[in-house]
C-alpha cells in the first residue's frame, strides 16, 4: 500500500491520494486498509517516512565509501540526482507533495535536515587554517539543496536533476574549502541505480 501511495501521489498530487485511489492501486480492500492506517494522511506519512529514511540511508552509505569527504559528499549527491530522476514520483512525494501535506509531514521534513546536516560536518575540519565557518553553516546548505532541488521537480523537470551536480557539490564544498578546492572536486561521478523504495505494505 505504501507503493501505491507513492504512486497516485507523486502522479496526481496529495489532494488526490484518496483511501479509494490507493486502495484501488494497491488491489486490496478498505478493511486491510484500515487495519495498517488510521486514515490517508497516516499512510501518506508512512510512505513519506519510508522513503526518507532509505534515501538518507543510502546517502551515508554513498559518503562512507569514499576516501575523503569532498569525494564521499560528490557520491553520495550524484546518487541522490540520478535516483530521483529515474523516480519520478518518489521525487514528487519528497520534495513537492509532502508541502501540501500539512504539520506532520513537515516535522519529518525538519527532522530529515537534521539527520542530514551530519554529513557536512567533516567540512569544518577540512576547512584551511583560519577560514572560520559558521556552526549553522551545514543547517544552511542542506535547506538551499533541498530548495533548489525542489524547485527544479515543482516546475517539472525532474530528468535534468543529474545536471544540478556541479552547482549542489559548488555549494556543499565553497563554504569550507573555498571555490578553488571546490571546483577540483567537480569531476563526473557514474550513475548510480537504486529504487528508494520497495516496500510490501
Amino acid at each position: 500500500m505504501l507503493n501505491a501511495a507513492i504512486a497516485v501521489a507523486g502522479a496526481d498530487g496529495y489532494a488526490a491520494m484518496t483511501v479509494s485511489a490507493v486502495i484501488g492501486r494497491a488491489n486490496v480492500s478498505r478493511k486491510t486498509f484500515y487495519e495498517q492506517f488510521a486514515d490517508r494522511e497516516d499512510c501518506f506519512l508512512a510512505a513519506y517516512g519510508l522513503l526518507l529514511e532509505r534515501g538518507m540511508a543510502r546517502m551515508r552509505a554513498a559518503c562512507a565509501r569514499k576516501p575523503d569527504w569532498p569525494a564521499g559528499m560528490r557520491g553520495a549527491l550524484a546518487w541522490l540526482l540520478v535516483t530521483l530522476a529515474r523516480h519520478p514520483h518518489e521525487a514528487r512525494v519528497v520534495f513537492a507533495e509532502a508541502l501540501a501535506a500539512g504539520p506532520r509531514a513537515w516535522a519529518l521534513r525538519d527532522r530529515a535536515v537534521r539527520e542530514l546536516t551530519p554529513l557536512l560536518a567533516p567540512g569544518f575540519e577540512a576547512a584551511p587554517a583560519g577560514n572560520a565557518v559558521p556552526a549553522s553553516m551545514p543547517q544552511a546548505i542542506v535547506g538551499a539543496l533541498c530548495e533548489l532541488i525542489g524547485a527544479r521537480i515543482r516546475d517539472g523537470r525532474i530528468e535534468e536533476l543529474p545536471q544540478l551536480l556541479p552547482d549542489l557539490l559548488f555549494c556543499v564544498l565553497a563554504p569550507f574549502v573555498g571555490p578553488e578546492a571546490a571546483r577540483d572536486a567537480l569531476a563526473p561521478v557514474p550513475a548510480l541505480r537504486a529504487p528508494l523504495c520497495r516496500s510490501r505494505a
